[in-house]
């Protein structure tokens, strides 16, 4: 058995189970806000606050201190796609190095990488993802204070990208899994068999909401455009949701279906990750992750202790000669006197320039530059800002004839209508329905409910009118986003 722990914002996930390269067993899962402040984007603001809480809920549920796997979800992590050619793990690593030059923050830093299935010939590719160094030592310290021993550390980006790979990469070839969260709708698009893009979006509506549902639905749309943007031609087969009540899944399948996908949405579920007792896969899936044991090139923990054995070990052999140290001295002192000479010169050099630099002229086009600056960073700030009014304005509805001759076709056999008035601000059409047939008034109703145009059709009844001998019907139509547009 295995412990994983997750830390992602205010929330810490534990579970128990069976790890495997093929197949994971959840024995027992625990979820828990940290105390508030503690932990902010998976890091640890807090450290004495944080080891004291998790020394109490470690003892109190009786957890094992070893063979324990930390899983970590921050922002602090850098992942790239690479593609390379087949080599060992040392010409592996320096290859992965030398593609993170141009982004990595600094020399310090620590690699790991994924091996996805999407080998073709002898070129591989991976997930590979830069961490600083002293980002793991801290959660060393932290978790050896608590009393924890760490046996891996692993990103929880690399983490769920392995579990996908190991689950449902073996039933899909071309899909996408959000995760939904309290408050974080996690996207993963796998194109032809391998995996393709990773996204985070934030939600503020409650979880299991339609306004929640309706969010995950827009990030499937983005997610259909962003194929369409990059030309991918192969067919999504299906949306697979985790972390939501099976009761509520006709709810997602109705917020994707309003999009206008007709993708067919499922709720996760996979033979090579089950759950044994009480514990529920759909809530706890990103830490059950951390028991995936397919490539041991995620572990963070072995690339750090790696990196301290050869610093180590290049610190003692600095120690084995102090020969070369005092002749390094002496060459030292002679450097210091060449120096101390072109310090002199450059000195000299050093006055004229901020001379040059202090004159009326320059100080004048130094001032103008900033002016100009300034102004135009003013001018993008107002494209910018009429850009966003044009975008908000174009997801209003707007009644136009298109619209009425929707609404006349349901009408059609059926009733008569009349427009009376639109509000815009509410997007809503009053009008006035009468039919001279009661059974009529239904089959009006179900068609005016068909149209995409409307987000809602409030029907109230009917009434009949003694003027004109006709059955009056109450409906008030609310369009939906951009209709008419």
């Amino acid at each position: 058995m295995s412990t994983v722990i997750y830390l992602s914002n205010q929330q810490i996930q534990v579970v128990i189970g069976s790890p495997g390269e093929r197949k994971i067993v959840i024995e027992r899962s625990y979820t828990v806000d940290a105390p508030e402040g503690s932990i902010i984007n998976g890091i640890i603001m807090d450290q004495e606050l944080f080891i004291e809480f998790m020394k109490e809920f470690w003892i109190s549920n009786k957890l094992s201190t070893k063979d324990v796997v930390l899983v970590i979800n921050s922002s602090k992590f850098v992942g790239k796609m690479i593609e390379m050619p087949e080599m060992n793990i040392k010409k592996t690593g320096e290859y992965i190095f030398r593609e993170f030059a141009d982004i990595s923050r600094s020399d310090n830093c620590l690699f790991s990488y994924l091996t996805l299935n999407s080998q073709k010939g002898k070129i591989k590719k991976v997930y590979a993802e830069s961490i600083d160094t002293d980002f793991i030592k801290d959660y060393l310290d932290i978790f050896q204070e608590i009393g924890i021993h760490l046996k891996s550390i692993i990103s929880g980006e690399s983490s769920l990208i392995g579990l996908t790979q190991m689950t449902l990469g073996k039933k899909y070839r071309t899909f996408s899994l959000i995760i939904a969260d309290s408050n974080i709708l996690t996207t993963i698009l796998w194109i032809d068999g391998n995996f393709y893009y990773f996204n985070s979006t934030r939600s503020f509506h409650e979880q299991e909401t339609e306004e929640y549902s309706q969010d995950m639905a827009r990030s499937v749309s983005q997610l259909v455009q962003f194929m369409q943007a990059h030309q991918i031609e192969e067919k999504m087969e299906c949306v697979v949701v985790a972390g939501i009540e099976r009761s509520n899944l006709q709810m997602y399948e109705k917020a994707v279906e309003q999009m206008g996908i007709e993708t067919p949405v499922q709720l996760f579920e996979s033979p090579a990750l089950t759950a044994a007792g009480i514990a529920d896969v759909q809530k706890c899936l990103r830490p059950a992750s951390g028991l995936v044991t397919g490539d041991k090139n995620v572990n963070l923990l072995k690339q750090y202790a790696s990196e301290t054995k050869k610093k180590k070990s290049e610190k003692e052999k600095l120690g084995i000669n102090v020969i070369p140290i005092v002749i390094s001295a002496a060459v030292m002192i002679l450097l210091f006197a060449i120096s101390f000479t072109l310090l002199l010169i450059r000195k000299t050099e050093l006055k004229q320039l901020e001379d040059y630099n202090n004159s009326p002229e320059v100080i004048s086009g130094v001032a103008e530059y900033d002016m100009m600056l300034a102004r135009n960073s003013y001018l993008n700030a107002q494209y910018d800002a009429v850009q966003n009014i044009d975008e908000n304005i174009r997801t209003y509805p707007v009644c136009d004839s298109n619209i009425m001759e929707k609404i006349e076709d349901c009408a059609r056999g059926y009733a008569s209508v009349s427009f009376d008035a639109f509000d815009a601000e509410q997007g809503t059409i009053q009008m006035t329905a009468s039919s001279d047939t009661v059974d009529n008034i239904n089959c009006f109703i179900a068609k005016l409910n068909q149209q995409n145009i409307f987000n809602k059709v409030d029907y109230t009844g009917y009434a009949f009118n003694e003027t004109t001998q006709n059955w009056d019907i109450h409906v008030t139509c609310t369009l939906a986003e951009s209709a008419g547009r």
